[in-house]
């Protein structure tokens, strides 16, 4: 039986080869850093940048989409990426600069939007509605 981190690291790799695809018809020499990487998951040598892939799962379920800040009391996702960009994968495929991301967050710290979640709840994160990708 496969474990829900085995399945959701299944899911993310298969969000960064789509992600990778698209990026290469435009930048071939673009590449998946292999490993953990808290940088990006996606290099693009041609511009020399970043690019973070993200999805979630219950989008469809709450209309939103969850920006993960920190986890287990330290930086993570978007406080720690080095990504230019982000490619989140929902209903359709939003891209959107790393810092518009944080610039439409911002706005919901310490609000009802700014919640615990991923596994063990060790996560913080904001739930950002999904027309704000836009």
């Amino acid at each position: 039986m496969i474990s829900k981190f085995q399945q959701d690291l299944k899911t993310g790799k298969e969000y960064e080869n789509k992600a990778l695809l698209h990026i290469q018809q435009k930048y071939p020499k673009a590449y998946i850093v292999d490993g953990y990487c808290l940088d990006w998951d996606v290099y693009i040598p041609e511009l020399e940048i970043g690019v973070e892939v993200k999805s979630d799962a219950q989008y469809q379920v709450t209309g939103n989409f969850y920006v993960e800040y920190s986890c287990y009391g330290k930086p993570s996702g978007i406080s720690a990426t080095k990504a230019d960009i982000y490619y989140i994968y929902l209903d359709k495929l939003y891209i959107i600069k790393t810092k518009d991301l944080k610039d439409k967050c911002r706005k919901y710290i310490n609000t009802k939007r700014d919640k615990k979640g991923g596994d063990n709840m060790a996560s913080k994160g904001i739930i950002l509605p999904i027309n704000e990708l836009l």
